[in-house]
C-alpha cells in the first residue's frame, strides 16, 4: 500500500488502529461487519468515505450445502445516491463480494485518494474472505460433510447448549440403525446409495422442529434429539421413511426403516452419555433376536454388553489354558435304544464352576471367534476316537458343530481333513452338524461344503432343522445325510391342546418327507417317555436328551462306551 511506504492520504496512526480492531478470528462475516461498523468512522473520515456495503454470494458447496447471501451495511454518513460505485471480487470458492461505497456529498476523489481507497477495500475483501472461511470451518468441523447433519462433535457442542440452559432433559435420545442398508448400497452403488442416505436425513430433519437435532456419527447410524412430547410421533414416523431417487432412466422408491435404541434423558446425563446408552439399546435390538424394531434403554443392557466385552477378553487366554472342556451327549436309536452315536459339546470351567454354553457361544458367533473353537472341540474330539481306538474300544459317530462363520473359509473342508489324518480317523466316525441358518445366509457356500464332505465319505447334518425359512428348499436342494429335529418341535407333543395337535402333524410329514428322501432324521431334546413313544410311533431314526443321558464328560462317556450301550427306558 501506497501510504504505507510514506504515499497518499490514508493516515498510518488511523488505518493501524482500524486493522487492529478487526484483526481477530471470527467465526462469520456478520461478526466481521458488525465490529467494521463500530470502528469504521475514523477511516471513513480520512478517506472521505460517505457509504460503505459489503454483499457476498457464496454458493453451494461440499461445506455449504445451501447458497448463503450476506449483506451489511459498514458506514453511512453524509451521501448522495447517485455517487455509488463498486468493486467486484470473486471468492475462493467461485463467489462473489461486490463492495458499494459513496465518497461524502459532493467530494470527487483525487486518483491519489481513490488508490487508497481500493487498496483499503481490497484488503476488506480479503478479511471477510477469512471470516467466510472461518464460519466454513467451524461448519466443517461440526457438520456431516455427505448429509449436512451434525456430526458427533457438532452434536456435543449443540448437548452443551442444552446443558447451560438446563433443556437437555427435555429430550428423548434416539439411535437409528438402517436396516439392509448394505444391500441397499450392493443394489444401486455407492453414489446412490449416498444420495439415499442425504434424502433420507433431509426426510427426518423436515420432520424435526428448529431446536431438534440429528446427527450422523458414521455410516448409516443416526442420532436425534426429540422433544419428549414428540417421541412417539418421531418413533411413528421413522417406521418406515419412502425415499425415491433417479435410477436407470426412471425413479425408484425405497421403504428404508430403521432399528432404534431410545433413551430417556436424566438430570445426570450429558450428551455423550445420553449417545452411549441409546446405542447400548440399539445393540440390544440388533442382537436380542426377537424381531423388535424399537426398545427403551434399560440397565440390563449395558449389563450385557459389560458381559459380552468380558467373554471376549478371556476368551483367547481361557482357549490357551485348556478351560474349555468336551462332553458328549448319547444319540440313541428309538427302535433298539441301543447307542449309536453321539454330539460333542463345549463347555467352559471359570474359576471351578461350570459357565452356560448360551453365556458365551452367541459372543464368539457375533465375532468370528467361534471358528477356534469350533476347531479345538473337533481336534478333541478326534484324538478322544484315537485313545479308544487304540484302547480297543469301538466309539460311535462323533458329531460336531460348525458354525455358519465356517462357510466364508475356502479351507474348511482342508481343514477338517488335515485334523483327520493328523489323528487317522476314518470318515465313519465323523459327523459334521451345520445349522440351518448357514443355508439361508451362505447357500451357495453350504452346496459346496457339503459336496466336498460328501466326496470324502464324511456324513454332514442340519441342527436346528424347521427354525429357519428355508426347510422345505434344504430338503429339496441340499444333499445332507442327517436332519436334526429342533428340540421346539418336540416340547409340546406331550400336550392334548390343539397347539400340540399342530405340532405332531408338522413332526409327522416331516419324517415321513425326510425318509421319502432316503436321509436319517434325529429329534433333540427329547425329555419325555410320551415324547419318545410319539417318535419312535411315527418312525423318527434315532433321538437325544435328558430322557436317556445328560451331556457326559470324556470319563462317563467312556464307562458307557465300555458298559451296556442298551437304554432301556421306554
Amino acid at each position: 500500500m501506497k501510504s504505507e511506504q510514506g504515499k497518499g492520504r490514508l493516515c498510518h496512526s488511523v488505518y493501524f488502529e482500524f486493522m487492529q480492531h478487526i484483526s481477530g478470528c471470527y467465526k462469520s462475516v456478520s461478526a466481521l461487519c458488525k465490529d467494521i461498523s463500530k470502528f469504521i468512522a475514523p477511516l471513513a473520515e480520512e478517506l472521505f468515505l460517505g457509504y460503505l456495503l459489503i454483499h457476498l454470494d457464496a454458493p453451494q458447496s461440499q461445506l455449504s450445502p445451501q447458497e448463503k447471501h450476506v449483506e451489511c451495511e459498514l458506514y453511512a454518513g453524509s451521501y448522495l445516491p447517485e455517487d455509488m460505485q463498486h468493486v467486484d471480487f470473486t471468492t475462493p470458492e467461485n463467489g462473489v463480494c461486490i463492495i458499494y461505497f459513496c465518497p461524502v456529498k459532493y467530494h470527487v476523489w483525487s486518483s491519489e485518494e481513490m488508490e487508497d481507497l481500493l487498496f483499503f477495500l481490497k484488503q476488506l475483501f480479503m478479511i471477510s474472505g477469512r471470516a467466510h472461511m472461518g464460519q466454513l470451518l467451524v461448519k466443517a468441523s461440526n457438520q456431516d460433510f455427505l448429509t449436512s447433519a451434525l456430526n458427533a462433535r457438532g452434536m456435543n457442542q449443540y448437548g452443551k447448549t442444552l446443558m447451560e440452559k438446563n433443556a437437555l432433559i427435555d429430550y428423548i435420545g434416539m439411535f437409528l440403525n438402517l436396516k439392509n442398508f448394505k444391500y441397499i448400497n450392493q443394489t444401486v452403488g455407492q453414489a446412490k446409495g449416498d444420495e439415499i442416505l442425504v434424502k433420507y436425513c433431509q426426510t427426518l430433519q423436515g420432520f424435526l422442529l428448529p431446536e431438534e437435532k440429528i446427527s450422523r456419527p458414521g455410516g448409516d447410524n443416526f442420532f436425534a434429539l426429540v422433544r419428549k412430547e414428540r417421541a412417539e410421533a418421531f418413533l411413528n414416523f421413522v417406521q418406515e421413511v419412502p425415499i425415491t431417487i433417479p435410477y436407470e432412466n426412471t425413479h425408484r422408491t425405497y421403504h428404508i426403516s430403521a432399528n432404534v435404541g431410545i433413551y430417556q434423558i436424566t438430570e445426570k446425563d450429558d450428551i455423550n452419555s445420553a449417545m452411549n446408552s441409546a446405542s447400548v439399546a440399539l445393540n440390544e435390538v440388533k442382537h436380542s433376536g426377537k424381531g423388535i424394531d424399537q426398545l427403551w434403554y434399560a440397565p440390563y443392557m449395558l449389563e450385557k454388553i459389560m458381559h459380552d466385552k468380558k467373554v471376549s477378553q478371556l476368551f483367547p487366554k481361557a482357549l490357551i489354558n485348556g478351560e474349555f472342556l468336551v462332553y458328549y451327549q448319547p444319540k440313541v436309536m428309538l427302535e433298539t435304544q441301543r447307542l449309536c452315536g453321539c454330539e460333542a459339546l463345549v463347555r467352559w470351567l471359570r474359576d471351578g464352576k461350570i459357565v452356560p454354553p448360551m453365556e458365551f457361544i452367541p459372543v464368539l458367533e457375533r465375532e468370528g471367534t467361534v471358528c477356534n473353537l469350533d476347531f479345538f472341540v473337533f481336534e478333541k474330539a478326534c484324538a478322544d476316537l484315537r485313545r479308544w481306538l487304540d484302547m480297543g474300544i469301538e466309539p460311535v459317530r462323533i458329531s460336531v458343530n460348525f458354525s455358519q462363520q465356517h462357510l466364508h473359509d475356502a479351507k474348511l473342508s482342508e481343514k477338517i481333513l488335515n485334523i483327520m489324518q493328523k489323528y487317522e480317523i476314518e470318515s465313519r466316525y465323523i459327523e459334521v452338524e451345520l445349522t440351518e441358518m448357514s443355508g439361508a445366509k451362505d447357500h451357495d457356500a453350504m452346496l459346496g461344503f457339503l459336496q466336498r464332505m460328501r466326496d470324502y465319505g464324511i456324513c454332514t447334518s442340519i441342527d436346528d432343522f424347521g427354525t429357519g425359512f428355508s426347510s422345505l428348499n434344504m430338503l429339496r436342494e441340499l444333499r445332507t445325510d442327517v436332519i436334526k429335529l429342533d428340540k421346539s418341535f418336540v416340547d409340546k407333543i406331550a400336550s392334548e391342546n390343539t397347539e400340540a395337535q399342530s405340532d405332531r402333524i408338522v413332526i409327522e410329514n416331516i419324517v415321513r418327507m425326510v425318509r421319502a428322501l432316503k436321509l436319517e432324521i434325529i429329534s433333540e431334546g427329547v425329555e419325555t417317555k410320551e415324547q419318545a413313544d410319539f417318535l419312535r410311533a411315527i418312525h423318527c431314526n434315532m433321538a437325544q436328551g435328558f430322557l436317556f443321558d445328560k451331556p457326559l464328560p470324556h470319563d462317563e462317556f467312556e464307562k458307557r462306551l465300555l458298559g451296556n450301550r442298551i437304554y432301556h427306558v421306554c
